[in-house]
C-alpha cells in the first residue's frame, strides 16, 4: 500500500497532466454529459503546471491552455487551428509526425522524452529542451492527443535566479556588517563602548532580518517594523514611547533602513537623550503628503536632559545618512534643547505604498 501512495505521490509531482488524462479519461467523456464534462476537464489542465495542447489526429490544435504564453510566448488562441509542427523546430518535424502516427496506432499514455533530446520552438524562434507526455483522449467525435510540455530548462532557471539572489543579499549584509563594526569601533571613545555599540546596531540588523523572514518577504506594516525596533528600549512600564503611524504596507527591501534608522536614534537617545533619564518619552508619527506623494516619518524626544548639538559628526549620523539615501529620502536631524527632532521624507514610490490611512492611528 506504501508503495503504491510513493507512486501516485510521484506521479502528481512529475506528471500531473498524464495523471488527471489516466484518472479522468475515456469513461468520464463518454457520457451523456460530455460538454460539461469536457468544460470540467479543460478546467484540470488549467490548474496543471505543464504547458498543454489537445490535438486532433490530422495534428492540429484544437485547444490550447493558459500556460502555453508563458512557455512559448503564443496566446492561447493563436494556435488555435495551427499544426502542432509550429511548436517544432523544423529538423525534427518529420520525426514527430512519426511519433504522433505511433501513439495514434496505439495510444497509450507514454512520456516522449525518454532517452531523446527533445526541442520545442517558441513564438520567438528559439528553442529549449522539452519534454511530452502524451495521453489519449476519447470524445465522441474520435481520439484525441492531450500533450503536455514541460521546459526542462525552467527548474534550473529558477536555481540560478535564487542562488543569484541570495549571493546578492549575502554580500549586502557582510558589506553592512563590516561597515557597522569598523566605523563603530572607529568612532568610540574606548573599546567597550565600541563593542555595545556593535552588538546593538547587529542585534537591530538581526531584528529586521527576522521580520523579513517571518513576512515571507512579502513586505510587512511600518507599524510592524517600527514596534520591534523600539522594544528593547522600551521601560518597564510601557509607557516611553508613543507610536503613531498610518496603516501602511512598505516593500521588504524598506524593512531594513527603517528599522536600522529607529535603532541608531533609539540608541543615541539611551546614551544622551529622552531614554537616558526615567522621565523622557519619544514621539513617533507618520503622516502622508498625497500632493508631494511623500511620507513624513517624524521622531521627537521629549523630557530628557538638555541637548546641545555635537560638535564633530558622528558615524551614527552618518548611518542615518546612508540609511535615508537607501529608502531615496531626505532627512534632517534637530538638536532642540528640548530634545533631538528627526524627520525623514520617503518617496511612497521607494515604500510600493498599496493602502491608505486609516482613521484610527496604530499605536
Amino acid at each position: 500500500m506504501a508503495e503504491k501512495e510513493t507512486t501516485l505521490e510521484h506521479d502528481l509531482a512529475e506528471h500531473p497532466t498524464t495523471w488527471l488524462l489516466e484518472r479522468y479519461g475515456a469513461g468520464w467523456f463518454g457520457e451523456a454529459a460530455w460538454q460539461d464534462r469536457e468544460a470540467q476537464f479543460h478546467s484540470l489542465l488549467e490548474e496543471s503546471p505543464d504547458a498543454a495542447v489537445i490535438v486532433d489526429q490530422t495534428g492540429h490544435i484544437i485547444y490550447a491552455s493558459r500556460r502555453i504564453e508563458a512557455v512559448f510566448g503564443y496566446l492561447p488562441h493563436e494556435l488555435v487551428g495551427k499544426c502542432i509542427s509550429v511548436l517544432i523546430p523544423e529538423r525534427d518535424r518529420d520525426l514527430h509526425a512519426g511519433h504522433l502516427l505511433r501513439f495514434l496506432q496505439d495510444p497509450k499514455p507514454r512520456i516522449m522524452s525518454a532517452g531523446m533530446d527533445l526541442r520545442a520552438l517558441r513564438k520567438d524562434g528559439t528553442e529549449f529542451p522539452t519534454e511530452i507526455s502524451l495521453s489519449p483522449h476519447p470524445t465522441p467525435g474520435g481520439l484525441l492527443v492531450v500533450a503536455a510540455i514541460r521546459d526542462r530548462e525552467a527548474p534550473r532557471r529558477v536555481q540560478r535566479l535564487l542562488m543569484g539572489e541570495v549571493h546578492h543579499r549575502l554580500k549586502n549584509t557582510l558589506a553592512t556588517v563590516m561597515a557597522i563594526t569598523s566605523q563603530s569601533l572607529r568612532s568610540a571613545r574606548d573599546l567597550e563602548e565600541g563593542w555595545t555599540a556593535v552588538e546593538s546596531r547587529l542585534s537591530a540588523l538581526a531584528r529586521a532580518h527576522d521580520l523579513l523572514l517571518d513576512e515571507k518577504s512579502s513586505g510587512a506594516k511600518l507599524a510592524d517594523v517600527i514596534g520591534p525596533a523600539v522594544k528593547p528600549f522600551e521601560g518597564h512600564k510601557g509607557q516611553r514611547f508613543h507610536v503613531q503611524v498610518m496603516d501602511i504596507d512598505i516593500d521588504p527591501e524598506a524593512i531594513l533602513p527603517i528599522a536600522m534608522s529607529i535603532n541608531e536614534l533609539c540608541t543615541n537617545a539611551v546614551k544622551y537623550g529622552a531614554l537616558s533619564n526615567t522621565a523622557g518619552h519619544i514621539d513617533i508619527a507618520a503622516t502622508i503628503d498625497d500632493t508631494a506623494q511623500k511620507l513624513g516619518l517624524t521622531w521627537t524626544e521629549r523630557g530628557g536632559p538638555a541637548v546641545r548639538e555635537p560638535t564633530r559628526r558622528s558615524f551614527g549620523t552618518r548611518l542615518l545618512n546612508r540609511l535615508a539615501h537607501q529608502l531615496q529620502g531626505e532627512m534632517r536631524l534637530e538638536y532642540k534643547p528640548t530634545g533631538v527632532v528627526y524627520e525623514l521624507d520617503i518617496p511612497l514610490g521607494a515604500l510600493r505604498f498599496e493602502g491608505t490611512a486609516i482613521d484610527r492611528p496604530s499605536s
